[in-house]
C-alpha cells in the first residue's frame, strides 16, 4: 500500500470512528440536525413562507410544512437558479444537479457547500471500507463511468450537471488521479463512441476497480470490447483512436496527443483472443478486485450476467442508496444492497408502504422503523429540500447499532391495475425469474405492459443472438401466466373470470432496449442512471415493431 493510501486510510478511519458514534443514537442526532437546518434557513423565502421561525420541534415542522414532490419547490428553485439568494437555503447554491425525473420538465436539485461536503464524506467512507475488505483495490487504475458535473449554467450563471459527476468530484484527489479515463471522455455525446473510447483507453491499462451505478453499463462496456476487439487491439498497437469513433475534433486531438504505441499490450490481448476466442475482463484485468454498482431494484435484474465476464467469485458491492437529491447510505459489505443510513447528513421521515395512499399517512422517524418493512422516504436536506417525497420504496434490512440499514427496492407506486388485480413489479420480476428457470429461456431485456384497452398484459422481450422457436416462446409465456396466478391471487381470479384476457409475448426487434435508453437520454436522462421500468401502462413507441406470441 502506498504512503498516500496509508495516510488517507488513517484519516478516513478517524472520520469513520466519529461517524460511527452517530449511529448509536440516531433519534438525538436527527432531531438536532433538523432543528439546525430549520434555524439556519428561517430567513429564507421558504423559511418565511412556512413559518420556520416558529418551529421548535418535529411536530411543529410537520404542521408547518406539508409533504410534497418537486413541483412545490420548483418556483423557489427557479428563483435560485436565476441568481436570487436566500431562497431555499441561507448558503448559496454552488451548483445544481440535473435530472429528468419520471415525468415532466427536468429537475434542478440545489447543491450547497454543506451538501457537497456530505457527498464527499460518504464517498470516502465507502472507499475506506471497500479497501479494508479488498486490499489491493487501489493498486491499479480505477474505471469509473460518469456524466459531466458541469453541463451548462443557469440564467443566474450557476453551473448545473450530473450527480454522478458530483460524486466523482467528491472522491479524494489521489483517487481521481488514479482514474483510468481523462475527464474529456465524459463530454462525448454519442454513446457508441463513448463506450468504444472507454474500452479502448481502459484495455491498455491495469484496472483494479470498476465503479458505475448501473450494472447494465458495465455489461455494455465489456460486450463492446469483445465485439470491437480487433479494432481496439489495433488502436492500442498503433497509439490511435479509430476513425469510426465519432468524436469532436477537439476531443480527438486532445486524447490522441497523449497516446503512445503499445505493441506489447496489443500482443497480450491478441493471445487472449486466440486462446479464449473472446476478450473477457477476468483475463485482461487479472488484478481487478471489486465492482461497485447498484444491486437493488430493477437495475439488479442483470447482475447475474456479470459472472460470465468477470467470473463467479468477483465481489460486487452496492454503491449506496443515492439519487440526484441526496446520497443517503454507506454499504460496508458485499452482501445484499443495504447501507447504513447517514443520519448526520439529511433528516428522514418514512411513510409505511401500506399507508402511502392514505389522506393522512403516518410518518415515522428512522428510530421508529421495523426490520423487514417497506417505506417511502421523505427527505429534508441541507441543499434545500423540505419534506420531499422522492417516490422511492426502501426496505429496512436490519440495523447497525441503532441506525437502520436501508436498501432500495423500487421506484414508488410501481403497481398496475387493469381490473382489480393490483399487479406489482416485484411479482413480474419473480414470475420472469421462475419462468426462466423452468424453460431455460432468458430474455436479455424485458418489461410488462398493462394493456388496459385489451384488458391483458403484454410482455415485451428482446433476445441476444438466436431467437427461441415459437413453441419455446409459448412455453415461456405460459409459465409467466401461471407464475403470476401463483404470486397474485387477484390476478388468478381475474384470469379465471376472463376479466383479464390471456397475456401475450411481444418479441421485439434487436436494439429495442438500447432505443429506449437512447430516447431517455434525448429527454435529458443519462445512460448510467437509466433504470428500465419493468412494469407500466405506457405503450411502446409507434416506431417499434414486434412479433406477437399467444398462449
Amino acid at each position: 500500500m502506498s504512503l498516500i493510501v496509508k495516510a488517507a486510510a488513517y484519516v478516513t478511519g478517524r472520520r469513520w470512528t466519529s461517524w460511527e458514534k452517530l449511529c448509536a443514537d440516531p433519534a438525538t442526532v436527527q432531531n438536532r440536525l433538523l432543528m439546525a437546518i430549520i434555524q439556519r434557513n428561517r430567513s429564507t423565502a421558504v423559511g418565511k413562507d412556512h413559518g420556520f421561525a416558529a418551529i421548535g420541534c418535529l411536530e411543529d415542522y410537520r404542521k408547518q410544512v406539508a409533504i410534497s414532490d418537486y413541483e412545490r419547490l420548483r418556483p423557489y428553485v427557479e428563483r435560485a437558479a436565476n441568481g436570487e439568494t436566500q431562497v431555499l437555503t441561507a448558503e448559496p447554491a454552488l451548483m445544481f444537479t440535473l435530472t429528468s425525473g419520471s415525468t415532466g420538465a427536468p429537475k434542478l436539485i440545489p447543491v450547497t457547500e454543506t451538501s457537497r461536503a456530505n457527498h464527499r464524506q460518504l464517498t470516502r467512507l465507502w472507499y475506506y471500507h471497500a479497501n479494508l475488505d479488498h486490499p489491493g483495490l487501489f493498486r491499479g487504475k480505477m474505471l469509473g463511468v460518469v456524466s459531466p458535473a458541469h453541463e451548462g449554467k443557469t440564467a443566474g450563471n450557476i453551473p448545473f450537471g450530473a450527480a454522478s459527476g458530483l460524486i466523482y468530484q467528491s472522491s479524494p484527489r489521489w483517487i481521481q488521479n488514479a482514474f483510468a479515463l481523462p475527464h474529456e471522455v465524459a463530454e462525448v455525446k454519442d454513446f457508441a463512441a463513448k463506450y468504444y473510447l472507454i474500452m479502448r483507453l481502459a484495455l491498455a491499462q491495469d484496472v483494479s476497480f470498476i465503479g458505475t451505478p448501473n450494472p447494465s453499463t458495465i455489461l455494455r462496456l465489456v460486450e463492446c470490447a469483445d465485439q470491437s476487439k480487433d479494432e481496439i487491439i489495433g488502436d492500442i498497437r498503433d497509439g490511435t483512436i479509430s476513425a469510426g469513433c465519432d468524436l469532436t475534433t477537439a476531443i480527438r486531438q486532445t486524447l490522441e496527443s497523449r497516446l503512445k504505441k503499445n505493441p506489447g499490450r496489443a500482443a497480450e490481448l491478441e493471445r487472449m483472443v486466440n486462446h479464449y476466442g473472446m476478450l473477457r475482463p477476468k483475463d485482461y484485468w487479472p488484478r481487478l478486485k471489486m465492482i461497485g454498482c447498484w444491486k437493488g431494484g430493477s437495475v439488479g435484474v442483470r447482475l447475474h450476467e456479470l459472472s460470465r465476464w468477470f467470473g463467479e467469485s468477483m465481489p460486487v458491492r452496492d454503491l449506496g442508496y443515492m439519487a440526484s437529491e441526496a446520497q443517503m447510505t454507506v454499504p460496508i459489505s458485499d452482501s445484499g444492497s443495504a447501507g447504513i443510513l447517514d443520519v448526520g447528513a439529511n433528516f428522514y421521515e418514512f411513510i409505511p408502504e401500506a399507508d402511502i395512499d392514505s389522506t393522512e399517512p403516518a410518518t415515522l422517524t428512522c428510530a421508529e422503523l421495523k426490520e423487514g418493512e417497506n417505506y417511502y422516504p421523505i427527505l429534508t436536506t441541507p441543499g434545500g429540500l423540505y419534506r420531499y417525497d422522492i417516490n422511492d420504496v426502501v426496505r429496512v434490512a436490519g440495523f447497525f447499532q441503532q441506525t437502520p440499514l436501508i436498501e432500495f427496492v423500487r421506484k414508488g407506486r410501481d403497481v398496475t391495475n387493469i381490473t382489480g388485480e393490483k399487479l406489482h413489479v416485484n411479482q413480474v420480476i419473480r414470475a420472469m425469474e421462475l419462468a426462466q428457470a423452468v424453460t431455460g429461456i432468458a430474455p436479455q431485456h424485458y418489461r410488462a405492459f398493462a394493456d388496459v384497452g385489451q384488458s391483458r398484459y403484454a410482455f415485451m422481450v428482446e433476445f441476444n443472438g438466436t431467437k427461441p422457436n415459437e413453441n419455446s416462446l409459448k412455453q415461456l409465456l405460459a409459465a409467466l401466466d401461471a407464475n403470476l396466478r401463483e404470486l397474485n391471487i387477484e390476478y388468478a381470479q381475474k384470469r379465471a373470470s376472463q376479466r383479464l384476457k390471456p397475456p401475450v409475448l411481444c418479441v421485439m426487434q434487436p436494439g429495442w432496449y438500447q432505443r429506449k435508453a437512447s430516447a431517455a437520454m434525448q429527454r435529458g436522462g443519462r445512460d448510467i442512471q437509466f433504470k428500465a421500468q419493468l412494469l407500466s401502462s405506457t405503450q411502446e413507441a409507434a416506431s417499434e415493431t414486434w412479433t406477437t406470441i399467444h398462449i
